[in-house]
């Protein structure tokens, strides 16, 4: 029998807390119909520029509106993190359009000029959630490059503080998942293996809820609204990360 725990609530409004920011790419003032460059305003007040990017909003976007980028030129988006730095950083990718494969899909992602993950596509029409341990103090640049020949669509950029001492896994969609379900139509998520410290983000970056759960038990979240989250938690003495969709 599955057992559903009782969280705890953690509302967390302030920088000092660990979520720092994020960035949901609905204020993109990018066009739908072609490449361009700019700059907007983005979830947290964080001035965006983007260059060889379009809005995507339907068929290839991840969650609502996604930045998708060209398959040539200078593609990226950039933004600073804030004064408190970035300890993790969490990006969700896909593919765009259907010419061309999955590998010729690649996102670099950067922080002060230093690459701190590269990431080749697997499968397309596939998310990929991705969480990457950066741990640098102080406003640092975040950018994004899509490096492939073909391309590449993405959302649902979330970072946490600077720490001095963070190690998170990274994950994609299709293995070293710790939810068996990531897509919640109902009431519920359930656990896959034994799970301590979890955390539930939302997309702002607060910490909404807290618990523990033994594998094959279930973690009630009817209270939360619909959108995406991402869950965090220590499997196996090993830190690792999952994004959610409760519709």
């Amino acid at each position: 029998m599955k057992k559903s725990y009782s969280l705890i609530a953690v509302i967390a409004f302030t920088a000092f807390l660990s979520a720092q920011g994020s960035e949901s790419f609905t204020n993109l003032s990018a066009t739908s119909s072609s490449y361009t460059s700019g700059s907007y305003t983005g979830d947290n007040g964080v001035t965006w520029a983007f260059s060889g990017a379009r809005k995507v909003t339907s068929t290839d976007n991840v969650t609502a509106t996604s930045i998708g980028f060209s398959d040539s030129g200078t593609r990226t988006v950039s933004a600073n993190s804030g004064a408190n730095g970035v300890g993790t950083l969490t990006y969700t990718v896909r593919s765009y359009f259907t010419s061309g494969t999955a590998s010729n899909r690649t996102i670099g992602v950067y922080v002060n000029g230093i690459n701190v993950d590269t990431y080749t596509l697997a499968l397309m029409n596939t998310n990929y959630t991705r969480t990457v341990n950066v741990n640098v103090s102080g406003d640092v640049l975040i950018e994004f490059r899509s490096t492939g020949s073909k391309q590449i669509v993405l959302d649902d950029v979330l970072w946490t503080q600077y720490s001095g001492s963070l190690a998170v896994n990274n994950l994609t969609k299709t293995k070293g998942s710790v939810l068996k379900n990531t897509f919640v139509n109902n009431e519920e998520i359930t656990f896959g293996a034994q799970a301590n410290d979890v955390k539930i983000f939302n997309m702002y970056g607060q910490v909404v809820k807290t618990a523990s759960a033994k594998e094959n038990e279930s973690l009630n979240i009817a209270e939360l609204q619909k959108g995406n989250y991402i869950v965090t938690a220590t499997v196996n003495n090993k830190p690792v990360s999952q994004k959610i969709l409760k519709d």
